[in-house]
């Protein structure tokens, strides 16, 4: 069957990992489907949604190539897909309801409603509206809402129902009709509830799959109840367990969550990140842990999700960055690292920089920093002036010298390693004091990479610049 999901965020933060992850999930279904992949902002409170975090989501999108099928930016059949410019859609939806009886105005005032709780909790009751003007007469609400009196529109939930949640993911959920009450679908000032503005769009958009995160369970009941009374027919469901942190914390918007626009500024590959949010709680039927997006859609199996929280693990995600790294191919990687390399000097080629770079790095922030050092060295560090400091250090600095003027017939690596063979310097003291006199640091990238990256002139140059130094005041290229 072909799919029709949504992902519908609301704009009052940036998008985090979680709800990536959800977006990702909907995506892979949608197309593994053969489907249609929908985004809708949910901007509907206007205390809280901010224009611009409504633009940053949809980017962090694009970047991630969750392309929506439908989208404010898109557009669509089923446009407009800003909920706040649906308000004729909800309002039509509230006409439906009061038309099949399913709805009722409440005229209570906000002071009744707080003693009404204040009486629930005394009685150690689970607060919830006791139905007071459910049972006014027709005659009395009609003349009452004519008259302009204050109200809201509650739904009528049908006593002793039993009303079950077929889920996806954690199997059939039952609800009890009589915990529920009769719970508010319009306020006073004509603006929707949630549960109201998303089965209405749910319905026009025709999502044939609601798949969210498991902290909607306990809504689902509520919108069945009106997915009922709109349409007769009912959606699947999928509720997939929130995103924790390392150490067990729900990720949130508010705890400071890690953003997609985060990683993206990190340089991570976005084929890296699909990866890591993939395997947040979910597993391959194969048991591979780097998949590509392709083999993603091919592999994406909802029953495969698990019940229990999955975690966010930034080790394992620069280990999944590094993996994508490695065997990313040109353009991609250019397109991705070329903001980072920019400010590299001219003599130093990007291209060759990034590709002999990628198998040493995760992100392209790593990358600038590598390069940076191959660009001009750094401060010595402590490790590197103890480097060149030891006794045998300046012969191994010699014997690359030597390397560099006759190399033969071999690379400079090799060369290299031959001539501190032939002046007897340990390869443990020769190599760390090189790279300390190329770079600054006695650890970090390969030296053959260094060296090749820098050439042959500018190698010899820094030896022989760093044969003077024997105080940590630094290495000049």
């Amino acid at each position: 069957m072909a799919e029709r999901v949504r992902f519908s965020p609301s704009p009052s933060g940036v998008l985090h990992i979680g709800g990536a992850r959800t977006a990702l999930f909907n995506w892979l279904i949608a197309r593994a489907s053969g489907g249609q992949f929908i985004v809708r902002i949910e901007d509907t409170d206007a205390t809280r949604a901010d224009a611009a975090h409504a633009e940053e989501i949809l980017d962090d999108l694009d970047w991630l190539g969750l392309v929506p099928d439908e989208s404010p930016r898109v557009g669509g059949a089923h446009a407009p897909y800003l909920q706040s410019e649906r308000a004729a859609s909800h309002r039509e939806a509230l006409e439906t309801l009061q038309h099949e009886g399913a709805v009722y105005p409440c005229f209570c005032t906000e002071p009744e409603l707080v003693a009404q709780r204040a009486r629930d909790a005394e009685s150690s009751r689970a607060p919830r509206y006791s139905g007071t003007c459910r049972s006014l007469s027709s005659t009395d609400r009609d003349g009452r809402v004519a008259a302009g009196e204050p109200h809201v529109w509650r739904f009528a939930v049908p006593a002793g129902r039993r009303i079950t949640v077929h889920d996806l993911i954690h199997g059939d959920v039952g609800f009890n009709s009589d915990d529920m009450g009769d719970f508010v679908l319009m306020r006073s000032d004509g603006t929707p509830t949630y549960d109201l503005a998303c089965v209405a769009d749910d319905i026009d958009m025709r999502i044939t799959l609601v798949l969210r995160g498991d902290d909607h369970l306990s809504n689902t009941p509520r919108q069945i109840l009106i997915h009922e009374a709109l349409a007769g027919s009912v959606p699947d469901f999928a509720h997939v367990p929130l995103v924790h942190d390392s150490k067990g914390r729900p990720l949130s918007k508010s705890s400071g969550a890690a953003g997609i626009g985060q990683l993206r500024e990190q340089g991570y590959l976005p084929a890296a990140v699909l990866n890591h949010l993939a395997l947040i709680g979910w597993t391959a039927p194969d048991g591979s842990e780097i998949l590509t997006p392709d083999e993603l859609i091919q592999a994406f199996d909802i029953s495969r999700v698990s019940k229990s929280a999955g975690s966010h693990d930034v080790d394992r995600l620069n280990w999944i960055a590094s993996q994508h790294m490695r065997s990313a191919n040109t353009e991609s990687l250019a397109v991705v690292v070329a903001p980072f390399l920019a400010n590299l000097p001219g003599w130093l080629d990007r291209g060759a920089v990034a590709e002999a770079l990628k198998s040493e790095v995760s992100t392209g922030q790593e990358m600038a920093a590598a390069a940076g050092s191959l660009a001009e060295p750094a401060r010595l560090d402590a490790e590197a002036h103890a480097a060149l400091s030891m006794p045998d250090a300046g012969s191994g600095l010699r014997a690359a010298e030597t390397a560099l003027l006759n190399p033969g017939d071999a690379s400079m690596g090799a060369a290299l390693r031959r001539e501190l063979k032939a002046a007897g310097v340990p390869a443990r003291v020769g190599m760390p004091a090189i790279r300390a006199a190329l770079t600054g640091r006695a650890h970090g990238l390969p030296l053959d990479t260094v060296m090749d990256l820098l050439g042959g002139a500018r190698t010899l140059e820094r030896i022989r610049v760093a044969q003077g130094f024997d105080t940590p005041s630094g290495v000049k290229g």
